[in-house]
């Protein structure tokens, strides 16, 4: 099995920021899996470059780990537009390093930044490969709530690529359990989510270990050492940290440092140096190889982000290290890592934001550091027995395997829909048009004598991806307005000849020009109203997945007597099997069913109700 991931902050062990993709990577490797990662040249954390460029892409190999750098352009920490520029300059060029990739059985991609999830699902299409999205954070809703994506026309966009991705994967990879709640809310099936979450391969921290060394060399022998070790971004909230600190300035045996880098550090150390703090230090950023050693030298560890709702639902590579560590953790994040700290009993939680209550929390482990260390050692083996980095290993790839073993049914349907369906509708319709044709004159010369004209009722429908196109059926109806020239109700005008030919589908039958022109085909969900569209869920608006059908797994299943919510989800079931013996199954039916006349409107209703929409419809 070849596996390309193309992940532009993509971390190897001798850089800074979280490993997972490479721990998962290494264990994949050892169970077969060739692997290939399609990173940038750029490191995401520091902003400096991480790997020279070769025409372009450079080559390192990990230990069987083959991992391409594509040049990225070098403005990530420079404003929020030159790093647009460089999210889209790796989009571009990671394309053309996976297409050097060689051989691939299935593309991985990862969000964020939400750009390079584009080119996952470009190269996974051309290559005619399933595509596995992973979700590390919800875009856009964390750029949302945090004040960064402000303008309407682009959260808006922002929003329907976030649809428009979930709906094109073949599966979704979660790495906590909300954003796992999250795309369901979303209309995302639940059995097209897989949970492995953020974790720790525990074999690297060694939890007795003290790094004297380290302690000495830097001073901090008889201090009582808290870590903060990751990104130093907006959504971390740092500034909680340094005032924090200030307010523990004058307690000597505490110490904070600061293990990390990003945007914001420059600023940040500016604010120390107002706040005129000495008990905090910025380490800068250091390899995840180094992380055990420093980690060893803390007596705790301290988690901060921004209080924003979205934030509740992450967790934390940092906090996980922490605990592999055998560290307690000062937790100033609410929502679902709050809930590991507090299984476990691995630290205490402050409200996020409140510098106060996290220097009181500090101040009382330092105080009380036989009950920090207790702390520590239930952190530790908590992590070990839930976020084992080597069981999700396993895990992964468990999931590998299973989306690559369902390539080739895949691909057979992917085939027939592009191809075989076309063929399947065109060798049926062409000879029903020839045989029927003296039926359309009689049914034509019958609809004008009794209806008057015109004999076709024409409508817009939404047909492929929503696309409208103009559907003819005959006419069942007459024209019949009240006195203010307002359409008197459909049964009403529903004439006794109506009734027969909607009960015989007798006038679906100028459809089979459609079919001929290719709009529709014999075989589908059965086209709608056009203001439907804004009314659908997401799942639901998969119907428009395939040409709508003359006939469909719904008509088979119930047609009109049907509510709308069970007729959708027998659409969008047809839309996940679409094959040939499936529609052929369908023709069959819908002539038995025609002949018992089942289902040709629901109950106290001509035909059906108005679709009003969902109540868990995605707002």
């Amino acid at each position: 099995m070849r596996v390309v991931l193309i992940h532009q902050a993509f971390v190897a062990p001798d850089e800074a920021g979280g490993t997972r993709h490479y721990e998962l990577a290494k264990r994949a490797i050892e169970q077969g899996i060739d692997f290939t990662i399609v990173a940038s040249d750029i490191s995401y954390l520091t902003g400096q470059r991480a790997a020279a460029a070769e025409k372009g892409i450079s080559e390192q190999n990990f230990a069987g780990l083959r991992v391409l750098r594509a040049y990225t352009y070098p403005s990530l920490h420079r404003s929020f537009v030159w790093r647009m520029v460089s999210f889209l300059s790796f989009m571009l060029t990671s394309i053309r390093a996976a297409w050097r990739a060689g051989r691939i059985d299935l593309v991985m991609g990862t969000s964020p930044p939400i750009f390079q999830a584009l080119s996952a699902w470009l190269v996974a299409r051309l290559r005619r490969r399933p595509w596995l999205l992973e979700i590390r954070d919800l875009w856009p809703e964390f750029a949302i709530d945090l004040g960064v994506l402000r303008n309407p026309a682009l959260i808006r966009l922002s929003r329907w690529l976030e649809r428009f991705l979930y709906a094109r994967a073949a599966h979704l990879l979660v790495n906590s359990p909300a954003y796992r709640d999250y795309l369901i809310m979303k209309g995302v099936r639940p059995d097209k989510i897989s949970l492995i979450a953020n974790g720790v391969d525990a074999s690297l921290f060694d939890p007795a270990a003290r790094a004297e060394g380290l302690r000495e060399a830097h001073g901090l022998t008889d201090k009582f050492v808290v870590t903060y070790a990751g990104a130093l971004g907006l959504a971390n909230d740092i500034e909680t940290i340094l005032r924090a600190a200030a307010r523990l300035d004058e307690h000597p045996p505490i110490h904070f440092l600061l293990i990390g880098d990003g945007k914001e550090r420059a600023r940040l150390e500016s604010r120390a140096r107002e706040l005129n703090v000495a008990n905090i230090t910025f380490v800068g950023a250091r390899p995840k190889s180094e992380m055990p050693g420093w980690l060893a030298a803390s007596d705790a560890c301290v988690a901060t982000l921004k209080d924003i709702p979205m934030f509740r639902t992450t967790y934390p590579n940092k906090v996980f290290d922490y605990m592999a560590a055998g560290r307690p953790t000062v937790l100033a994040i609410d929502g679902c890592i709050r809930q590991v700290v507090e299984a476990a009993r691995a630290g205490v939680c402050v409200p996020p934001g409140d510098d106060r209550a996290l220097a009181e929390a500090v101040l009382a482990l330092s105080a009380d550091r036989r009950r920090a260390a207790e702390m520590g050692r239930r952190a530790r083996a908590y992590v070990v027995e839930h976020f084992d980095r080597r069981q999700q290993a396993n895990d992964f790839v468990a999931l590998l395997s299973r989306l690559t073993a369902d390539r080739h049914s895949r691909f057979s349907m992917f085939s027939y829909r592009r191809a075989g369906k076309r063929l399947l509708d065109l060798s049926l319709t062409l000879p029903a048009l020839v045989v029927l044709s003296p039926l359309f004159l009689v049914l034509a010369l019958l609809v004008r004598g009794k209806l008057g004209s015109p004999i076709l009722f024409r409508q817009r429908r939404p047909g492929i991806n929503g696309r409208a196109f103009t559907m003819w059926k005959f006419r069942t109806m007459t024209e019949a307005r009240d006195a203010e020239g307002h359409w008197l109700p459909d049964a009403e005008r529903l004439t006794r000849f109506g009734r027969f030919l909607r009960a015989t589908s007798l006038d679906e039958l100028p459809e089979l020009f459609k079919v001929l022109k290719g709009e529709m085909s014999l075989v589908g969900p059965r086209p709608l109203l056009m203001e439907y569209l804004e009314r659908y869920t997401p799942e639901q608006a998969r119907r428009h997945e395939v040409k709508p059908g003359l006939t469909g797994w719904a008509q088979i299943n119930g047609r009109n007597a049907l509510a709308w919510e069970d007729k959708f989800k027998l659409d969008v079931w047809y839309v996940d099997r679409v094959s040939f013996w499936l529609d052929l199954k369908i023709l069959a039916l819908t002539l038995i069913r025609l002949i018992r006349r089942q289902g040709i409107s629901a109950e106290g209703h001509a035909t059906m109700p108005f679709f009003l929409g969902s109540e868990r419809k995605d707002r």
